[in-house]
């Protein structure tokens, strides 16, 4: 049954994530990730990850959608003007580093549980705390990084579109 219900939440995050990207309204662009982090929360539930559910509901479809919304709000582009709107050399860096990053990170994974640790410790805070400030440091840096300068950039855009 448990393996029916992982197949089910995946299919959904995937589906959901495809949706997000490919939907021309932001808000509802918005609206189908809340439901891909949603269905992530339901398999981190499903592998016995309670934490890391409670963390993905509450930070990323909470509080990052909020702030995502908000930029979205800030922006206020129109359909007109979203048709007018091109990739820039930046964007196509970004892009490429994240495709990179990306790579890099399926190459590592290896098993899902450490064979040394006991059942208990697995999806502990100290045991994810460890894992993520050892070996995932740069990762979760440039994640933050690159989650300031989209809110730095979403900043920049809205001053230009005010002073004009």
């Amino acid at each position: 049954m448990e393996a029916l219900l992982f197949y089910v939440f995946g299919g959904v995050a995937v589906l959901a994530t495809m949706l997000t990207l490919t939907v021309k309204n932001p808000v509802y662009s918005s609206l189908w990730m809340i439901l891909s982090f949603a269905a992530t929360a339901a398999i981190f539930v499903l592998l016995d990850a309670f934490l890391i559910a409670t963390v993905e509901v509450l930070v990323y479809a909470g509080a990052i959608m909020v702030l995502f919304l908000f930029v979205i709000m800030m922006i206020n582009l129109r359909a007109e003007e979203a048709e007018g709107l091109r990739w820039s050399p930046f964007a196509l860096l970004a892009a490429g580093t994240f495709l990179v990053m990306l790579g890099r990170a399926v190459g590592d994974l290896g098993p899902a549980v450490n064979a040394d640790q006991p059942n208990g410790v697995v999806g502990t805070p100290g045991a994810i705390a460890e894992t993520l400030f050892t070996g995932y440091v740069i990762p979760f840096e440039a994640v933050s990084a690159l989650l300031l300068a989209a809110v730095l950039g979403t900043v920049v855009l809205s001053r230009r579109k005010a002073a004009a």
